[in-house]
């Protein structure tokens, strides 16, 4: 008999990926014990980690990792299998109280986006990101009634009253560095919030419905989402699926026109072209459900800082993040850190200072700032 002949690590994790979400159907996984516990280690620094043990389940028994490694996951997927049932009901629960009190509300992104998976309790849980009907002043003075002197943003007000999970109450679902792409993006938001609200499904194992974004928003909202968080913090392959998902949806050529033409108007084809690449690379996603055209030059450099930084960018070693760190020392690390991604968003970054300055004194200004003790 010959030697077995290993595969990358890397190569194995996005096959795996690909068996899971059903765009691959060829169930070789050749892996010894390192490779398997360095995609193990992968699918956990991504948020995947149920996702890829599903890709596992594919493999003959001969392929599948050894027990000391699978035992754990297991474990782990099952308390990821507990998280998603408990926020499921939690979310029912708290956008039903915002209903009685007369306030409108859509479930953004998270427990909304997992009914859309194979799977859904497979999906790695976050917070509750709530939509919210009223302005900013009604908002923040709900969110103070409760909480005095929570701290406040541009786009939602932090109310920390769960003991499940963290819930952050939204003004806008998203922004851009840009004055005018902003101004654009923030019209985008108001056409679609109507429909949202009317927008109800249920989610997995709860008697009660929530309201959330239509299929038309989610096609720009969460591609905006992912373009955010690559400035600010870093992003990682689990918000990337989301959207894959999304991009699977029956749409028709009409709604397909409409979604590239309002990318065009935002400025966001370049930063679509990079995406619609790791779609594709990943998770295998067809020509039919791409956006725009793939771009291989910017999309293998955003797939290298999706896989380097991880998960909102939580395993990102080139971030130093000092103890005490003071705003102009974060305002400083943050734009030195965006001048990474000047040649291919160049705008984004250009404006991504005056946004902060502006940001900062706007806070202040309206008392946002946090309570210094």
């Amino acid at each position: 008999m010959g030697k077995t002949k290993y595969m990358q690590a890397d190569e194995a994790f996005f096959k795996l990926i690909r068996l899971a979400v059903g765009t691959c159907h060829d169930c070789d996984v050749a892996l010894d014990k390192e490779g398997w516990a360095t995609v193990y280690e992968m699918a956990c620094k991504q948020a995947l980690a149920a996702v890829v043990l599903d890709g596992v389940e594919r493999l003959s028994v001969m392929q599948k990792p050894p027990m000391e490694i699978v035992m754990p996951w297991i474990g782990l997927v099952q308390q990821i299998e507990v998280a998603n049932q408990k926020l499921n009901r939690t979310a029912v629960m708290v956008c039903d109280k915002f209903r009685r009190e007369g306030m409108g509300v859509i479930l953004l992104k998270g427990q909304g986006n997992a009914r859309l998976y194979p799977r859904p309790l497979h999906r790695t849980p976050g917070d509750i990101d709530l939509w919210m009907d009223n302005g900013r002043k009604a908002v923040v003075g709900y969110a103070r009634k409760y909480c005095p002197g929570v701290e406040v943003c541009y786009h939602h007000v932090d109310f920390p009253v769960l003991k499940e999970a963290e819930l952050e109450l939204h003004f806008t679902p998203s922004w851009m560095n840009s004055w005018l792409m902003n101004r654009r993006l923030q019209r985008c938001f108001a056409e679609w919030k109507r429909l949202s609200l009317l927008h109800s499904v249920s989610l997995p194992g709860v008697v009660g419905e929530v309201a959330v974004p239509t299929a038309e928003m989610n096609r720009i909202y969460l591609l905006v989402h992912i373009y955010r968080h690559l400035f600010d913090e870093g992003i990682g392959l689990r918000q990337l699926l989301d959207y894959h998902f999304v991009l699977r949806r029956p749409c028709s050529e009409a709604e397909r026109d409409e979604a590239v033409r309002v990318l065009k108007h935002l400025h966001l084809k370049r930063f679509a072209s990079a995406v619609m690449y790791v779609l594709q690379t990943v998770f295998g996603l067809e020509d039919e459900y791409l956006l725009v055209e793939p771009s291989a030059a910017r999309g293998a450099r955003l797939l290298d800082e999706i896989m380097e930084a991880g998960n909102f960018g939580q395993y990102d070693g080139r971030i130093h993040r000092p103890q005490g760190e003071k705003p102009f020392g974060r305002f400083c690390r943050t734009v030195g850190r965006d001048l990474r991604f000047l040649a291919d968003y160049p705008g984004e970054v250009i404006w991504a200072p005056l946004f902060k300055i502006w940001h900062y004194l706007w806070r202040s200004r309206h008392g946002y700032l946090p309570v210094r003790k």
